[in-house]
């Protein structure tokens, strides 16, 4: 083994060997300690960088969730507003079975799916309201609403 060169990266020094077959000699204890050593160091802040990365990850989905933005939308009083509203359009009638509906047991259901859709699909003109089982038997189908 036989030194190439050795250079400087972040105040880190970096040693090159060049290996040759006939001449390839073990490191020392030492040096495999070092080596080792620096290895664990690394280690370590890839662990921190990928801790720092999943709690930007966590808290930037909890910024554009769709499903955290329409029930934040619903609680507001724009959302009830829109939620009276359209309990009386639908005449207190549950959009899917068409069967009377009691205006605390409406639940607000997304026509398209926001699996399909995103963001885009908290658009009042994608809601019905429906009974909550309804809901759940429809669940995130596309269907055809009168």
């Amino acid at each position: 083994m036989t030194l190439l060169r050795e250079k400087r990266y972040n105040n880190k020094l970096f040693i090159f060997y060049d290996f040759h077959k006939n001449t390839m000699s073990r490191p020392s204890p030492q040096r495999l300690m070092e080596l080792y050593n620096e290895m664990q160091i690394l280690l370590d802040r890839e662990e921190k960088l990928r801790r720092e990365t999943e709690s930007l990850l966590r808290d930037a989905q909890k910024n554009i969730d769709p499903r955290a933005e329409f029930n934040k939308w619903l609680r507001s009083k724009e959302g009830q507003a829109w939620k009276r509203k359209q309990y009386e359009y639908q005449n207190k009638k549950c959009a899917y079975c068409q069967e009377d509906l009691r205006f605390q047991d409406a639940v607000v259901h997304h026509v398209i799916p926001l699996q399909k859709m995103g963001r885009k699909a908290n658009s009042p003109e994608n809601f019905k309201l429906l009974h909550q089982s309804c809901n759940l038997t429809i669940g995130t189908r596309v269907i055809k609403f009168d």
